[in-house]
């Protein structure tokens, strides 16, 4: 999924410019998007779908990214330099959502939900590291709420068997890197000396990673097809129409996703805080979904509802509402401060007009 923050130097456009009813339908999509995912990624693991060596589900996933191209072609092209760090970048992304998705099939989606949540804490931490962005003392609080959801997420996983932690485990990773890729894309963009779109670096960051995962399906999963994809689907009893019908479905809702993204952070207003309550909500639509399709249908205890993850998932949901709030609170201060400063200027430059006037 590829949802960099656009960088623009121009005014953001107010919610009326376009029809209220389009923009809740499109924030509609993004959340239901995002929720669905995970939710397919089980689908695809139960239809035989989901070998951890063969990524093929990874293959459509970023076909549906790398479709944004269709959005950007208007944009300016890339230089070679920054088409050449865009795909570096993609290759840390493509690490990093093979750990999430292949954790995701192994830890379930309700726990892939809790712990990816926290990726916007994630950025915050990277963004200090690399980006030496300062935090305020509530920001902090609120990371420190989320690593206490996420601990109970992780002490609860023990009792659900190796998989499920080693699930846990590269979820908690792969989220981790899914942020740094967040931090260094915005280092690209906003690099001081190229005008990078958000959609058109979103189109060359799917498109490399895409190309990636083909490559990697010619040279790896075509010799290994039969007994790592179609073998697993006979038993599961897949047909070739459902089978393709999954994974279309997962790259559409990536297409989707990142699509409706950019008019999520275009036109919505709360900034930070609406990231973050977004980003909390499609945890709790996963967590309610896969409790109801998949409690006592398919896996065991990683798909149900229990009173370790309800708390943990709260817990988080706190954590990442209160840094976005954290987050604007900082913003508007900063926006007040620039503005002072700009009224001090200019009366100081209207009381030195007047003396200049009394003087002649």
């Amino acid at each position: 999924m590829c949802t960099t923050t656009p960088t623009n130097t121009r005014a953001t456009p107010a919610l009326h410019d376009v029809p209220f009813h389009i923009t809740i339908f499109l924030v509609s999509l993004y959340v239901l998007s995002g929720v669905t995912q995970p939710l397919l990624m089980e689908l695809a693991k139960q239809a035989g779908l989901a070998d951890k060596s063969c990524q093929i589900y990874m293959q459509f996933y970023y076909l549906g990214t790398a479709s944004v191209v269709l959005l950007a072609r208007s944009d300016e092209q890339l230089s070679w330099r920054t088409t050449f760090k865009t795909a570096g970048i993609a290759c840390v992304d493509i690490m990093a959502q093979t750990m999430n998705y292949s954790g995701a099939t192994m830890a379930g989606p309700t726990i892939f939900a809790i712990i990816y949540s926290s990726v916007t804490i994630w950025c915050a931490l990277l963004s200090r590291v690399f980006l030496k962005r300062a935090m305020s003392s509530l920001q902090w609080l609120s990371v420190l709420v989320v690593f206490i959801g996420l601990g109970v997420t992780g002490f609860s996983s023990l009792n659900l068997g190796p998989e499920v932690m080693r699930g846990t485990v590269l979820v908690m990773l792969g989220s981790a890197l899914h942020a740094l890729m967040y931090v260094l894309s915005e280092m690209i963009m906003n690099n001081g000396t190229e005008v990078v779109s958000a959609t058109k670096y979103c189109a060359v960051y799917g498109s490399s990673a895409c190309s990636a995962y083909f490559l990697w399906q010619m040279f790896y999963t075509r010799r290994h097809f039969g007994e790592l994809i179609l073998e697993p689907m006979r038993m599961a009893g897949t047909s070739y129409g459902y089978a393709l019908a999954v994974l279309f479905a997962i790259g559409f809702m990536s297409m989707v996703h990142s699509a409706t993204f950019f008019h999520t952070v275009k036109y919505v207003p709360g900034g930070a805080t609406s990231a973050g309550v977004l980003k909390a909500l499609q945890a709790v639509l996963v967590f309610a979904a896969t409790s109801l399709a998949f409690c006592d249908r398919f896996g065991g205890e990683e798909m149900c509802f229990t009173m370790d993850k309800m708390i943990s998932l709260c817990i988080v949901v706190v954590g990442v509402v209160l840094f976005g709030k954290a987050t604007e609170i900082g913003q508007s201060r900063e926006t007040s401060n620039v503005g002072a400063y700009r009224r001090i200027n200019s009366f100081s430059e209207g009381e030195f007009d007047v003396a200049k006037k009394n003087e002649v």
